[in-house]
């Protein structure tokens, strides 16, 4: 069964807090280690996991090669600016 999903019935907050809660109950009190590729998917798991472990998170940027020019440098920023050591 396919259930409708509309704007109205999402709430980021509680979604986020959800995901941040899930990935501290996995970690405990450990580390962990993500990839970066500066897309939305793993933009969204980099932001989820340095929220719930902080400086308990290793973030890896991954230069595939095929980025545009600049690119790179642009994702280390934005990055740096939300406190996120990558």
């Amino acid at each position: 069964m396919i259930k409708e999903i509309t704007a109205d019935s999402l709430n980021a907050e509680a979604f986020i807090a959800e995901k941040v809660n899930v990935i501290r109950q996995a970690v405990g009190d450990g580390r962990a280690i993500n990839a970066l590729s500066g897309g939305v998917d793993s933009s969204v798991v980099t932001l989820l996991g340095h929220k719930a472990l902080g400086k308990n998170l290793r973030t890896v940027f991954i230069q595939n090669g095929l980025m545009r020019e600049g690119e790179p440098e642009r994702v280390h920023s934005f990055f740096k600016n939300l406190g996120v050591e990558v």
